[in-house]
């Protein structure tokens, strides 16, 4: 079973795909390349030259992916219906994993890749976290200890790429289901507003702003992290925990450990963090994330199987 270099559908799908576009508009993305060369180079010396935080950073990155994503998936299947090409695709030799494998893994590699572009931008703003925190302490910034801040920088990361991978097997699926691009694409940015934007507010306005992080403090082992997270189902705290943009507010704290904050005594403020740390937060939402991209890979499988009984 070719599943990796040797699958021609994922080499066309990584490679020939682009080239095929590049040689019919050479100077349309050609301008495009270097259009979004200059803006990247611009928003790092933003990010890097006005001392951005982490948390900052990694909203940016994150809404970066929430645009990009759906443009890596939204036309893997559609695109075959809409050019007449499908019948075509069932009569190759390729298997429904092939098939999928050369969909799916050519959109994954696109989320790895812009997850390495935004690695800069991360690791610049965790070095100047090391920096205020260091400083907050009365350290000069020679000394400072940079190890404590290799959870959450490695948790934001996990969580950047993993919602990039959300995205494109949602795409997927609906691209194979829907059988349309535009709507492929209209679904996966309205029901990306709606999940990270009006359905939190919707919730912290019948909830009167009471979001339950005042008990994270008393959390202090894996067992009761664990039952947290599923008491947080039940009372759908989970809308604002599941949050990428919520998680990345959260993940800034622990970048200023030991710091006390003025609203909190730092007795109460270090045990904040420490029930973060026993919430596995970032990586507990990054595994969700993946939990429910495979569940997406698996029910394309399935329709893949069920329509060419391969």
């Amino acid at each position: 079973m070719k599943l990796r270099t040797e699958n021609p559908l994922l080499r066309y799908q990584l490679f020939g795909f682009t080239v095929n576009r590049w040689k019919r508009q050479p100077w349309l993305y050609g301008a495009v390349a270097v259009g979004v060369g200059l803006t990247y180079l611009l928003v790092f010396q933003l990010v890097a030259f006005n001392q951005s935080s982490f948390s900052a950073a990694l909203n940016l990155c994150l809404f970066i992916m929430c645009l990009t994503a759906p443009l890596m998936a939204y036309n893997l299947f559609s695109l075959e219906y809409e050019k007449q090409t499908w019948e075509s695709l069932a009569l190759t030799r390729l298997t429904a994993k092939e098939i999928l494998w050369g969909k799916w893994g050519a959109a994954l590699a696109r989320v790895g890749i812009l997850t390495l572009l935004a690695l800069p931008m991360l690791l610049t703003t965790a070095n100047l976290d090391i920096y205020v925190s260091g400083s907050l302490r009365g350290k000069y910034p020679t000394v400072l200890e940079p190890t404590t801040n290799l959870y959450p920088f490695t948790a934001g990361v996990f969580v950047l790429f993993s919602w990039g991978a959300l995205i494109v097997s949602l795409g997927m699926w609906l691209s194979f289901r829907l059988k349309r691009t535009l709507s492929t694409a209209s679904t996966l940015y309205a029901g990306q507003v709606f999940a990270l934007a009006l359905l939190p507010m919707l919730y912290l306005t019948f909830s009167i702003w009471e979001t339950g992080s005042e008990f994270i403090s008393a959390i202090g082992s894996y067992w009761e992290g664990f039952a947290w997270w599923l008491y947080s189902l039940f009372t759908a705290r989970a809308i604002l925990y599941l949050n990428p943009f919520w998680t990345a507010a959260e993940l800034q704290r622990l970048f200023l450990q030991h710091h006390s904050n003025w609203w909190l005594p730092s007795w109460e403020d270090q045990a904040y963090e420490e029930g973060l740390l026993y919430l596995n937060w970032g990586f507990a939402q990054g595994f969700t994330y993946l939990a429910l991209a495979l569940l997406f890979a698996g029910l394309t499988y399935r329709g893949l199987k069920y329509a060419w009984r391969k």
